[in-house]
């Protein structure tokens, strides 16, 4: 047996049991195991945040066996929640964990009951953004959300929970309103007061900077930690969080992308390129160390990489050389 938050669950062979019994008992007219699959997966996928609705809504739509059978793994999946009994001969219920596992891996899961579509069924909403894009989302409780290049956001607000989740990029969060709205960024959760704020995931840590608005004490911090406005709270893996008090003109050009801006302020060319690089689908490459190390300032627009590059070549006695995939600077 599995142990898991403290309950008991069968483990995955079990579910296999469970699945062969539907499979050879059931009445389901469908019969069929990869449509089962295929609904199977979008449940899982919809409750993690990573599907995007309106491809859910198009494969749903296609063909009224999808409803069909994702609004019978809705059904079912409640039924288990609520502790309510499958069928007599089925095997023990499943937990939610292991139910999703079976889908992710396409087992065709066991459906073994009926019910109608649920709000509840769309537990993260999610938007994306990909490279050089950037969106305004309204959120459901009045505040916005200003998504940066490249940027994964989900947020579920129900039952008295606002959460947001960010997955990965950046993200602006206009918070006018006191509505208790927790972030959660990698291991990290922030219960956010009013204000604007920044949050950033990059490869080797998390940021969230108090750009303007109320001081926010940090949930679980020894010694108690307040964020003031122009303060970021730093999470790495493995470690405390610990923050960092920045300049007004640093914490400005944290958030010009908004403005459709970079801003370097005395950064290293190899990190000016690297941070322009997150907009650019043609990206910059370095090619001496001498050069990446020197340093720079200045402010570009987004849409300009050019400028970026005439600066460098100007500024360092620096070539740029265009190839197939980007651009290269050297000496």
């Amino acid at each position: 047996m599995i142990r898991l938050g403290g309950r008991t669950d069968p483990p995955l062979d079990r579910i296999r049991t469970q699945t062969r019994w539907y499979m050879k008992n059931s009445k389901d007219p469908l019969g069929q195991d990869a449509l089962i699959a295929e609904a199977s997966r979008w449940f899982a996928a919809l409750d993690a945040g990573t599907a995007r609705r309106d491809e859910f809504e198009a494969w749903r739509s296609r063909d009224p066996a999808h409803a069909v059978a994702y609004a019978r793994i809705v059904g079912n999946w409640e039924n288990i929640a609520a502790g309510a009994p499958i069928q007599r001969e089925a095997p023990a219920r499943v937990s939610r964990r292991q139910w999703l596992k079976a889908a992710a891996v396409g087992l065709p899961v066991a459906i073994l009951g009926s019910g109608l579509l649920a709000d509840r069924a769309y537990a993260w909403e999610n938007a994306t953004t990909g490279v050089g894009e950037t969106k305004r989302v309204a959120l459901p409780d009045g505040n916005v959300v200003h998504l940066n290049t490249d940027t994964s956001l989900s947020w579920r607000f129900g039952d008295g929970e606002h959460a947001l989740r960010l997955n990965r990029g950046e993200v602006a969060l206009d918070m006018k309103r006191g509505s208790a709205t927790v972030l959660h960024v990698n291991d990290a959760s922030f219960p956010l007061t009013p204000g604007l704020f920044d949050a950033r995931i990059t490869s080797r840590q998390a940021e969230l900077t108090l750009v303007d608005g109320t001081p926010m004490h940090l949930p679980g911090a020894e010694p108690r930690l307040t964020l003031h406005p122009n303060d970021a709270v730093i999470v790495d893996s493995g470690r405390p969080p610990r923050i960092e008090t920045r300049s007004s003109e640093r914490v400005a050009s944290l958030v010009a992308w908004r403005a459709g801006e970079i801003v370097f302020l005395d950064q290293s060319v190899a990190d000016a390129a690297a941070d322009f690089n997150r907009y650019l689908s043609r990206k910059i490459v370095v090619r001496n160390a001498d050069l990446a190390r020197e340093k720079m300032g200045g402010r570009f627009d987004l849409n300009r990489p050019d400028q970026f590059l005439k600066a460098v070549s100007l500024s360092f006695n620096a070539r740029v050389v265009s190839t197939e995939t980007g651009y290269e600077l050297t000496r």
